[in-house]
């Protein structure tokens, strides 16, 4: 019996299609992320970016999250599916802007329209995976789409350092704009079950606003306060690694790219098991030692320790990104219960938010006091977050009875 089989023998017809699908355009979203990501900020370096440019660089994802309340409520009543197709196809050809920029005002301007419009698909695609995953069997299958994600991520990142020395920028990019609009393509595939849950109301999107939720709850009030800290702490440091690792390391892009290829494999190993801390103690534990694994990065770019120390840091990265994506949604869906739409707006809203200053602080840090001062700067930051973290309250746990649903076959029947 294939894989297939096994999957079809677990899952319902409906839902093993959609497995596959998911993990099909995840496979090539990865193949497309591990040719382009790593080389964005050390490419803008290489070009002349002044550290104000890599900054915004820097924060431009995050800045276009600010805007996901207002693609969801632009999203309500249409067809999801098409949104998430459209919008991620389209966005990745962009890049190919990038590659050719001769200007660093297209580079940059191409980037951010790549940014501004990979951020409509958000809302479109949370709400396409909670309808196609059955509660019961949804963390398991979102894992396995991640790992699969991951594992090609890593796989085409250990090529795309040569590729990229061999056949330059705009080869490479229009290569992977080719696997993106791909995987966009493939997504339009998924098919949607006859018993979605309803998309969220307007007027009750309206209500759920960035404020509403961690005003209502203290305990979520203190996770979104922990990771504005120690996260941005994070971001704060995040222009200053290409600035090292170009002016001080002077690496080529095979460097870079083992770099990323480092944090792909910390994550597609380290994700399941952060999975099993969730399910089976707290899933405070796994934000808590996540972002302890974010006090190392910066830390080791201070000490000086060279390639073989930014590998360490890449790996610790990697560690701690997927104990925080892992923990903070599975203690979010605990304190949530039936609001996980206000609950997960909230967050990316506040993600947005560190996510647009705090790059754009560590530029200002690194344009007047240099690169040291900007890692201590992040390791204090960090550090209180963690103080914070490790004394977040338990969120409650789902009882038996609420977990002991109906399989997607007998939902199906």
């Amino acid at each position: 019996m294939g894989w297939r089989d096994r999957l079809r023998g677990v899952f319902d017809p409906l839902t093993a299609h959609n497995f596959l699908i998911d993990s099909g355009a995840a496979g090539l979203f990865a193949i497309f992320q591990a040719l382009t990501a790593p080389f964005i900020l050390v490419l803008a370096v290489r070009r002349g970016a002044v550290p104000w440019e890599i900054g915004l660089i820097t924060a431009s994802p995050f800045a276009a999250m600010l805007l996901s309340g207002w693609y969801g409520r632009l999203a309500e009543g249409r067809p999801q599916v098409a949104i998430v197709s459209w919008t991620t196809g389209v966005a990745r050809l962009f890049l190919l802007l990038t590659a050719w920029a001769h200007g660093m005002a297209t580079y940059m301007l191409s980037y951010v329209g790549f940014n501004l419009l990979s951020a409509a698909s958000n809302p479109a695609y949370t709400a396409v995976e909670r309808a196609i995953y059955h509660e019961r069997w949804r963390g398991r299958l979102m894992s396995g789409v991640k790992f699969v994600l991951g594992f090609f991520q890593f796989a085409a990142t250990l090529a795309a350092g040569g590729l990229m020395d061999r056949h330059g920028a705009g080869a490479v990019f229009t290569l992977a704009v080719g696997f993106g609009v791909a995987s966009a393509l493939l997504f339009s595939r998924v098919r949607l079950p006859a018993s979605a849950p309803p998309a969220q109301s307007r007027a009750a999107t309206r209500e759920a606003g960035a404020a509403a939720a961690p005003q209502r709850d203290p305990r979520f009030a203190r996770l979104l306060l922990a990771l504005m800290l120690a996260g941005g702490g994070n971001l704060l440091v995040q222009p200053g690694y290409p600035i090292y690792q170009v002016d001080r390391l002077h690496m080529n892009n095979v460097h870079v790219a083992w770099l990323t290829a480092a944090w792909s494999l910390a994550w597609m190993v380290c994700y399941p098991l952060w999975g099993r801390v969730c399910d089976r103690r707290r899933p405070a534990q796994a934000i808590a030692a996540g972002l302890t694994c974010y006090l190392v990065p910066p830390l080791v770019y201070a000490l000086g320790t060279g390639l073989a120390g930014t590998m360490v840091a890449a790996w610790m990265q990697g560690v701690g990104d997927s104990a925080i994506d892992c923990g903070w949604q599975n203690h979010t869906m605990r304190l949530a219960r039936g609001r996980i739409g206000a609950y997960a707006g909230a967050y990316f809203t506040f993600l947005g938010l560190r996510g647009t200053l705090a790059p754009l602080l560590g530029a200002l840090i690194i344009s007047r006091f240099g690169l040291l001062p900007l890692f201590a700067c992040g390791i204090g930051l960090i550090a209180a977050g963690l103080l914070v973290a490790r004394r977040l309250p338990d969120a409650p746990r789902v009882g038996v009875a609420g977990l002991a649903e109906a399989s997607p076959v007998a939902d199906q029947a």
